[in-house]
């Protein structure tokens, strides 16, 4: 790759990649905010997880951008898709096509990562819908997950597939994401993967997305229902691992995210503390579902 070096930057060989499947105007959007960042143009590579619109006409504006199509197979497996693509490139950099990058984001990442081997590297998640309660609520509860396990050094620290970077060649080692998550907590798993294997998870706050994430009460209701039936695959995961690491944070840990988002400036933190308490009986019920799936596939 020969970016240019603006502001200084390091360059390094480095390509973004962006799963996408039915979202043609997030994407067209997304596509936008990366043509506007600092040391373009970069590579770009579009993963159309079988989306049944076609995706040609969104991309064809932009000439650093790859698009590759297929069948669908999840999010974890159309990054993975893209990373095997990205064979010219020592660098991934994920985002998802809902994002609106900063402008020094890429460059903020790369720096960050420096080509380290075994370095993971994260960056900042903000709310791009704030006059949106069920989004505000969601991204405070995302907050108050990476303040939290930042600030006790947890082992469970984790990082979005949204805003991160490494090396082509430790992502590949460790076999990418897990395409059996097809719902939620490949990001979860991914990284507790990451440092198990001996690799470190450094958290770059200047390196900032914001998520236009655009949630009803249903779609708020149904992301944080599909979490907790992440949760539950990530739970037997670690089981089949022999992992000791616990699956339950203690009332401190509760406490702390219900009052969340007096702590992160929201517009109306008292309906987003609501919220709060509403997603974990969402994940909770998605949990149940889970198990009862698996009793019933059991017995069948």
């Amino acid at each position: 790759m020969s970016n240019d070096k603006r502001n200084g930057a390091p360059q390094r060989s480095a390509c973004i990649i962006i799963p996408t499947y039915n979202r043609p105007r997030e994407l067209a959007r997304c596509l936008d905010y990366l043509a506007q960042l600092d040391g373009g143009p970069w590579p770009v590579i579009v993963v159309d997880d079988g989306s049944t619109t076609p995706l040609g006409d969104v991309c064809a504006p932009h000439p650093n951008v790859t698009l590759v199509r297929q069948d669908n197979a999840g999010p974890g497996g159309a990054r993975n898709r893209g990373a095997r693509e990205a064979d010219e490139y020592d660098l991934l950099i994920f985002v998802d096509d809902d994002c609106r990058p900063a402008e020094d984001w890429a460059l903020r990442l790369v720096e960050a990562q420096d080509g380290a081997s075994q370095r993971l590297v994260g960056g900042r998640i903000t709310n791009a819908l704030p006059e949106n309660v069920f989004s505000s609520a969601s991204q405070s509860l995302c907050s108050f997950l990476y303040d939290y396990y930042q600030s006790n050094g947890s082992e469970m620290t984790f990082f979005t597939t949204n805003n991160m970077c490494c090396r082509r060649e430790d992502f590949l080692a460790l076999g990418g994401f897990d395409a059996g998550f097809s719902i939620a907590s490949e990001d979860r798993d991914f990284s507790l993967r990451w440092r198990d294997g001996g690799g470190e998870l450094v958290y770059e706050p200047r390196a900032i997305v914001a998520h236009a994430h655009d949630l009803a009460l249903g779609s708020f209701w149904r992301q944080h229902h599909n979490y907790g039936r992440g949760a539950r695959k990530l739970h037997l995961t670690l089981d089949s691992r022999s992992d000791p690491r616990p699956k339950l944070e203690s009332v401190r840990f509760y406490a702390g995210m219900l009052t969340s988002p007096f702590r992160h400036g929201g517009r109306n933190p008292v309906v987003e503390a609501f919220l709060v308490g509403l997603s974990q009986v969402a994940m909770v019920s998605g949990y149940a579902a889970a198990i009862r799936e698996e009793r019933a596939e059991r017995s069948a």
